[in-house]
């Protein structure tokens, strides 16, 4: 599945169709619900307070990145309340990169627009942490994502409302997501691991804009690094360093980090105006990220 490389290839009415999917979706999961948790894309919506004006827009998404507790492959009455809402809810099975039919990938139709939906888990045990399909004897799957676990550690909950799908009116869920320490962490290794623009666009986006700014946001990692998966979040924050901030060979701004940021957000016109915008917006990103390596240290 190729995925837009800049910011204009994404449509706002994309992202409120997976927020409609993501409600009906919870909501159909009975006493399974508070297994599931939001990461990916849509996460921003819901991890950053303010709208616009008040920040730039963020560009939203295509599709939904759920993690799931292993139990809900394992256990025969949550696997198939899983299964059954996705043949409620019309949802066929996508396919991968190689355009082969998957069972941890499911897309539906609503109203003329697609959604994508990717269940995510962390089974070391049966991957070797690697990324690969987890096995299944059913139908239904997941991909497994090394650390994604973190997430069932550090979440926030809300509730959210929309229109559910088959015009049934509308209804409010919680939603579990990703809190910023491990939306950027996952961010991070993505940023490491594959070459998507929007990643960093994702990554940088939120800590710009979190609510009490980098000195708040450094007090999450700060604490992160006392708890549970600081391994994990030390390694995180050399990764951040790899990809956004200076090094005695190079400087930040002109890592793959920032120019991704850039390019994403700007597109990639070569005139003089567009290069200069996208070299003070590719500055902005590495000094985000440097700032809050800095404030993490101190």
């Amino acid at each position: 599945m190729t995925k837009p490389t800049t910011a204009e290839g994404y449509d706002p009415n994309v992202t409120e169709n997976c927020e409609r999917v993501l409600v009906t979706l919870i909501r159909g999961l009975g006493p399974w619900r508070d297994s599931i948790y939001l990461i990916g894309g849509l996460t921003p919506r819901y991890l950053i307070a303010k709208r616009p004006p008040d920040v730039p827009a963020h560009a939203g998404t295509g599709d939904l990145d759920v993690v799931i507790q292993l139990h809900m492959l394992a256990s025969t009455d949550a696997y198939h309340t899983l299964e059954d809402n996705f043949k409620k809810l019309g949802f066929t099975r996508a396919t991968n990169n190689a355009g082969r039919a998957v069972s941890w990938r499911w897309e539906v139709f609503t109203g003329g627009i697609k959604v994508i939906v990717e269940l995510l888990a962390d089974d070391p045990a049966k991957s070797g942490g690697k990324v690969m399909e987890l096995p299944t004897d059913g139908n239904v799957s997941a991909l497994n994502i090394p650390h994604s676990s973190i997430v069932f550690d550090h979440h926030e909950t809300r509730e959210i409302r929309a229109e559910l799908l088959g015009d049934n009116g509308v209804a409010a869920v919680n939603l579990h997501y990703a809190d910023l320490v491990a939306f950027t962490c996952l961010k991070a290794y993505a940023v490491d691991q594959r070459d998507e623009r929007k990643d960093a666009h994702d990554l940088v986006y939120c800590l710009e804009h979190f609510d009490g700014g980098i000195q708040s946001a450094a007090a999450k990692f700060k604490a992160a690094l006392e708890g549970k998966h600081k391994n994990v979040v030390g390694e995180v924050l050399g990764l951040l360093a790899k990809h956004f901030a200076d090094d005695r060979d190079t400087e930040g701004y002109r890592k793959n980090g920032p120019v991704a940021v850039a390019k994403f957000e700007m597109g990639e016109d070569d005139d003089v105006e567009a290069r200069e915008s996208r070299a003070r917006r590719q500055r902005d990103a590495s000094d985000i990220v440097t700032r809050l390596l800095k404030a993490i240290e101190t």
